[in-house]
This record gives C-alpha cells, sequence and structure tokens, in this order.
C-alpha cells in the first residue's frame, strides 16, 4: 500500500512539471522571474513550440517528454523542413528562458532541458547567447555562428559555465566552444581542460596563436577550422589525439611547436597540404625519428628539434 502510495505522488509530482494550477500563482511567479526576456505568444503545432518573445526573436522548442521537459530546436518558422533548410531567423542576442508557458490562460509550463544539435546551425547573425540554469545537455550546437560574439552562462546551472564569454563545462574539463568573433590575438588553454571539444574554435579570424596546455588529451574533430589569422600554434605535452580537419584551412600557420615526446595519434587529415609544405615543425630533442615515422607528421617538410 505505502509503495502504490507513493507511485501516485511521484506521478502527481512530475505532472505538475507540465501543468501549472492558477492557484499556484507564487510558483507562476517565480518561473517568470527565471526569464530574461518576456514572453508575448506561443503555438503548438506537431511537437513543436513556437515562443515570439518582447525582443523581437522567436525561438523554436521541440518538446521531449510528457513529463514538461523541451530542447532548443532549430528554427522551424517560414516553412523551414531542415535545419539547413535556407537561412534561419536566430539573430542578435538570443536569451534562452529556463521556462515556457502554453495554453489559453498559461497553465501549461515547460523547462528547457537542452539546446538541440544543430540549433544555431549556420546563424551567422547571432551575436550572443544566454543559457540559463536549466539546460542540462548541450549537442554540437553552434555550427556557423561567424558572428558569435560572448555566451552568457546562468550561475546556477549544474552542468556549464562561462569564462570570458567562453562555453565550458561546469568543472573546466571541456572547453566547447570560443566565440567566433571573440577578438583576441593569444589564448591559452587553462591547465584544468583535458578535452577542446568539436569545431571549439571553428572559423575564428582573430587568434593569431594558441596555446593548447599539458592537460589538454583530445584536440576533436574541426577544433580549428578556418582560423585564418592562426600563425602559431603549441601543443602540450600530453596531446595524443587530434582530429580530423583539426586545423583544416589556416592559410597563415607557419610555426607548429609540438611538446609530447610521442607524437600524438593523429587522424588522417589534420594539417592541410600547405601546411605541411610550408609550416616550420619543432619536436622535442631526440624525438624526431618517431615523428617522421607517424601519419600526418611525416609529410612535414621542414622539421627540427627543440
Amino acid at each position: 500500500m505505502k509503495k502504490y502510495l507513493f507511485a501516485i505522488l511521484i506521478t502527481s509530482f512530475c505532472l505538475m512539471g507540465c501543468r501549472t494550477s492558477k492557484d499556484a500563482s507564487k510558483s507562476k511567479n517565480e518561473v517568470w522571474q527565471t526569464m530574461l526576456v518576456k514572453q508575448l505568444d506561443a503555438q503548438i503545432d506537431d511537437q513543436i513550440i513556437t515562443v515570439k518573445y518582447n525582443n523581437g526573436s522567436t525561438l523554436c522548442y521541440k518538446i521531449l517528454d510528457n513529463f514538461g521537459n523541451v530542447t532548443l530546436t532549430w528554427d522551424h518558422t517560414n516553412g523551414r523542413k531542415s535545419f539547413d533548410d535556407g537561412p534561419s531567423g536566430y539573430k542578435g542576442d538570443i536569451s534562452i528562458p529556463s521556462f515556457i508557458v502554453t495554453g489559453e490562460d498559461d497553465d501549461f509550463t515547460f523547462r528547457v532541458m537542452e539546446i538541440e544539435q544543430n540549433a544555431f546551425y549556420g546563424c551567422s547573425g547571432v551575436k550572443s547567447i544566454d543559457i540559463p540554469f536549466s539546460v542540462l545537455r548541450i549537442s554540437d550546437s553552434f555550427d556557423g555562428c561567424s558572428g558569435l560574439q560572448k555566451f552568457t552562462v546562468n550561475e546556477n546551472n549544474q552542468s556549464y559555465k562561462d569564462v570570458d564569454g567562453i562555453l565550458f563545462s561546469k568543472d573546466s574539463r571541456m572547453l566547447i566552444k570560443y566565440p567566433a568573433k571573440k577578438e583576441k590575438n593569444e589564448y591559452v588553454i587553462s591547465e584544468d581542460v583535458a578535452l577542446i571539444c568539436t569545431g571549439a574554435f571553428m572559423d575564428n579570424s582573430f587568434l593569431k596563436k594558441i596555446t593548447i596546455g599539458n592537460f589538454v588529451t583530445a584536440v576533436s574533430d574541426f577544433a580549428f577550422k578556418n582560423c585564418t589569422a592562426l600563425e602559431e600554434v603549441e601543443l602540450g605535452s600530453n596531446v595524443r589525439i587530434l582530429g580530423v580537419d583539426a586545423f583544416k584551412n589556416c592559410p597563415k600557420l607557419t610555426l607548429v611547436n609540438a611538446h609530447g615526446n610521442w607524437p600524438a595519434h593523429n587522424s588522417p587529415t589534420v594539417f592541410d597540404d600547405a601546411t605541411k609544405e610550408n609550416a616550420k615543425l619543432y619536436v622535442p630533442r631526440g624525438q624526431m625519428f618517431n615523428y617522421k615515422r607517424r601519419l600526418e607528421w611525416r609529410d612535414f617538410k621542414n622539421v627540427q628539434e627543440y
């Protein structure tokens, strides 16, 4: 009997996340306080909730489950059938709320739990993104945000944080996204970081030198792709993996300092042929033989020991 009553209580609690009664005015006020901009209108069509805000933006959310959770998804307006189906309407300063409400009397409340993969794909007009405390998952969501200047994350978020406008995991182990329009010539990756995520620095046109800390073990696919101003790279001593096209289309890259006594296990294509032809590769003393027999490293024409 006790187990039965407990199950009823749990079910009731979950359903409260989806539906808010008029008597719960205090809870509703607390919900509204989490929002950075005021919601004006919300329409549901085939599990997609399209919400208009008073700052002129319109965001789309996909219902995830029956417990009131949604994900911020790609722009479904203007008949778009796919995330890459023509220009997206997401632009300017994007403020993501923790909750959205729907229904004639705003009696349904949904919690924004994640940002879907490709949610901001190709959104070159987006300048900043504010991430609320409720978001627990972000899945390679910012490809093509070539105009992005900064991230801001609510300090109560349990999964993510921002440092100087850069998006990190809460524990600092993952550098998730460095804004493409962040105007800084040199950046040193903190030694707290172990993983540079997919496309983390992609499309940045300001960075000239990047120093990858000694605790970084993996540089993911496309991490520095299209970093057109990049001239110099310092690879920490513990980098073990360089992903596909990690330094593709870095036409000014002329100096790579590899500090590892054992070369990273590169993907088949990490650097452009022009980089391997023209850039100088410095390796630790006594390790040239190891680099010369490794995929990608062996194709560098100008290799010198420290």
